[in-house]
C-alpha cells in the first residue's frame, strides 16, 4: 500500500520544527546580548553618575584644566551613554523582527501539524469505510453461498 499523505507529511513537519528550533535559538541568544548591552548601559550611567559625583567634590582645589579635562571626560561617558541607547533602541527593533519571524515559523509548524491531524482522521475514516465495502461483500458472498446451498 503507498505511504499515506499524513507519513509523506511528517518530512515537511520535520523541517518546520528545525526552521522554528533554529529560529527560536537565534532569537534566544539575541535576547541575552541584548541583555548585556543593557547591563553595560547601566554600568556606563552608573560610572558618569559616579563620576559626576566626584567632579562636584573636586571643585576646590583643583586647577582649571584639570576641571575642563574632567568635565571632557564625563561629556564623552554621556556620549557612549547616548551612543549605547541607540544600539539598544535598533537591538530592540532587530529583535522584534526575529521574535517576528519566530512566531511565522511557529504557526507555520502548528498549520502542518493541523494538517497532519486532518489526513490521519482522512486516513482512518477511509479504511474503516474500505473496511466496512469489505465486510459487505463478504457477507453478501455467504449469504449467496447460503442460498446456493439450500
Amino acid at each position: 500500500m503507498a505511504e499515506s499523505r499524513a507519513k509523506r507529511m511528517q518530512v515537511v513537519l520535520s523541517l518546520a520544527k528545525k526552521q522554528e528550533d533554529e529560529a527560536a535559538n537565534k532569537l534566544s541568544q539575541y535576547r541575552d546580548q541584548l541583555a548585556q548591552e543593557q547591563r553595560q548601559l547601566v554600568d556606563l550611567r552608573d560610572y558618569a553618575s559616579q563620576y559626576l559625583n566626584a567632579q562636584g567634590a573636586l571643585r576646590q582645589g583643583v586647577l582649571p584644566h584639570e576641571l575642563i579635562n574632567y568635565s571632557s571626560f564625563i561629556h564623552r561617558l554621556n556620549e557612549a551613554c547616548k551612543d549605547q541607547e541607540a544600539k539598544l533602541a535598533r537591538m530592540v527593533k532587530l529583535m522584534e523582527s526575529l521574535q517576528q519571524q519566530w512566531q511565522v515559523k511557529y504557526q507555520k509548524r502548528k498549520s502542518i501539524e493541523d494538517l497532519i491531524a486532518r489526513l490521519q482522521q482522512e486516513d482512518e475514516l477511509l479504511a474503516d469505510k474500505r473496511l466496512q465495502k469489505e465486510l459487505d461483500e463478504l457477507s453478501a458472498q455467504q449469504l449467496l453461498r447460503q442460498q446456493d446451498i439450500t
